[in-house]
């Protein structure tokens, strides 16, 4: 007769067979794996049993009579051999687990996501409002061609900067354009953008409540797009 595993490792098989623990703890039980004949063979039951698990739940009407045909599905395992008995009841106990473990999770997803929507629709039906324009002209007065404004949203609690640029010069390799919020002479960064075959670059930000305010913007042409202070030359600004 089948003896349960004692092994430290066992009550761990299920975590490890849904993707929980850290890497090491994985990788640790992966290694155990190799040297217990024990654990591999409660885990070849595992995946079997996981295997018996539907990836999409439909909603079903549970039938009234069901309590009948579980009560009588038990009392004909009576009839089974000891050891078969024992693995099949084994068998369907793990399966039960890691199907509930699979129902919490798809449940705590689903909550998540309603959560995620309610907040989308929420801002969906708020109307967005411009608080300001600022116009942005280029550091050459004689290059009329290359403008732009940033125009600042307010959506709820939501505020958004939105560039929309127009005359710019293509970038060459790692080239990268840079926009710089100016606060009291300290400038830190909004993002980059890159340029369409027009010259047309877009880029949208994201204020948050925590940041200080800015009373100026100044765009810059950079090397590459890991800066964190203006390196290259200033193109536009207002």
């Amino acid at each position: 007769m089948s003896t349960i595993n004692s092994c430290s490792f066992s009550d761990d098989l299920v975590s490890y067979l849904i993707g929980e623990g850290s890497k090491e703890e994985r990788d640790g039980i992966k290694r155990h794996l190799l040297t217990c004949s024990s654990c591999l063979k409660d885990m070849e039951e595992l995946q079997e049993a996981w295997s018996m698990i539907p990836y999409k739940l439909d909603d079903v009407e549970v039938p009234s009579d069901l309590k009948e045909e579980v009560m009588h599905s038990i009392f004909q395992t009576e009839n089974i051999q000891p050891k078969k008995r024992f693995n099949l009841v084994k068998l369907y106990g793990m399966a039960a687990a890691i199907f509930l473990l699979a129902f919490a999770s798809v449940l705590w997803n689903n909550v998540i996501l309603r959560n995620q929507l309610n907040e989308v629709t929420k801002q969906a039906q708020t109307p967005a409002q411009v608080i300001e324009v600022f116009t942005l002209k280029s550091s050459t007065p004689s290059n009329i061609l290359t403008q732009g404004k940033a125009i600042l949203y307010q959506q709820g609690e939501k505020k958004q900067l939105v560039f929309q640029l127009e005359g710019l010069a293509d970038t060459k390799g790692t080239q990268a354009y840079h926009v710089w919020l100016i606060h009291e002479g300290e400038r830190r960064s909004a993002g980059v953008f890159h340029v369409d075959e027009e010259g047309h670059g877009v880029l949208t930000y994201e204020l948050k409540e925590t940041e200080a305010p800015f009373e100026a913007i100044g765009i810059s042409l950079e090397p590459d797009a890991n800066g964190t202070q203006p390196r290259g030359q200033k193109v536009l600004g207002t």
